[in-house]
């Protein structure tokens, strides 16, 4: 048992340590940017590393392959207080089909009011809105008692002033996992270990088309496709101390970045309270959840406090999940 806590412990510390040579990279500038600002509260407290956890509504956004592991009708929203005239919005169900599977739809938004514009002089014209959507329909199914795979299909809108792109893209995941009913002996402190694999963005796109928009400034307009990265993802996870302990830690691949690791930690203080911490990208963040039974529903309040990467200061995310 105490060599398995110190390897445990060894990995844990590995993680945080490397995690911060990734800090001076700034996130932005390509396609998509805006959505890849993390709005889930219980997966930002514990750093994004979230890819093999997964089980609850807010992984639909995580990983669509772990969805099967949640066999409860689950309603959830979540808003991320930000700077700068932006905001950003998410919301999903999730309906479990014959105990085997699971079906979720989601939507996300993210907005900026008033970005001044300007000519190709630097001269400023006037203020524009800028709003990122995307909205995706999610199956997972689990394969046998150690997989589940799903995917999901996922349509993206963009619009910036009088111009607008919109396209489809696709999202893969997968999940092993393994608990005591398998490979994990019952003496072992730890309670399940999980594996997961994701790809996300899968020929999603921006194609553009400026010529309305630029002939009011009596100019020409171009057809230019913006494609949204590629991101890559593989995580574990593991559960220990009969429940009460969550440690996870994610790898990124990232077609505009270089790789990234991310590390988070959840502590079951008592049933109705976890405290979550956590390193993305060399960034801190910090989270709680409350869980509370009113009659037949299961109601769950989360907060979570992240660094901004680019602009300093720190953010507030704020979700609600709702279950029979």
């Amino acid at each position: 048992m105490k060599k398995i806590i110190s390897a445990l412990s060894a990995v844990a510390a590995i993680t945080i340590l490397s995690v911060p040579t990734f800090a001076q990279e700034e996130i932005g500038g390509y396609a998509g940017t805006p959505l890849e600002i993390k709005l889930s509260p219980r997966a930002t407290g514990m750093g994004g590393a979230y890819t093999a956890v997964s089980d609850d509504i807010y992984g639909l956004f995580v990983n669509p392959g772990a969805a099967a592991q949640m066999q409860n009708i689950t309603f959830g929203a979540a808003y991320r207080d930000m700077s700068l005239g932006r905001s950003m919005q998410q919301i999903a169900a999730l309906f479990p089909v014959r105990g085997e599977a699971a079906l979720g739809i989601t939507a996300q938004l993210a907005t900026v009011k008033d970005v001044l514009g300007r000519t190709t002089r630097g001269e400023p014209t006037e203020n524009l809105d800028n709003l990122d959507m995307a909205a995706s329909i999610i199956f997972s199914r689990r394969f046998s008692r150690f997989l589940t795979i799903g995917g999901d299909a996922r349509y993206y809108y963009k619009k910036l002033a009088a111009a607008s792109a919109y396209s489809a893209g696709f999202d893969f995941g997968a999940m092993l996992h393994l608990d005591t009913t398998s490979v994990i002996k019952p003496e072992s402190p730890l309670d399940l270990v999980r594996l997961a694999f994701v790809v996300r963005n899968i020929e999603a796109k921006y194609p553009w088309s400026t010529g309305d928009y630029w002939n009011e400034q009596g100019m020409l307009g171009s057809d230019v496709t913006e494609k949204v990265p590629v991101i890559v993802k593989v995580g574990g996870s593991v559960l220990a101390l009969d429940r009460k302990l969550l440690i996870a830690v994610d790898g990124e691949y990232h077609e505009e970045l270089s790789a990234g690791l991310y590390a988070g930690v959840e502590y079951r203080v008592v049933p109705s309270l976890a405290l979550r911490g956590g390193m993305a990208r060399g960034e801190p963040a910090f989270g709680a959840g409350f869980m509370s039974d009113l009659g037949s529903l299961k109601l769950q309040i989360d907060l979570a406090v992240e660094q901004e990467r680019n602009l300093g200061g720190w953010e507030t995310i704020v979700g609600l999940i709702v279950s029979r």
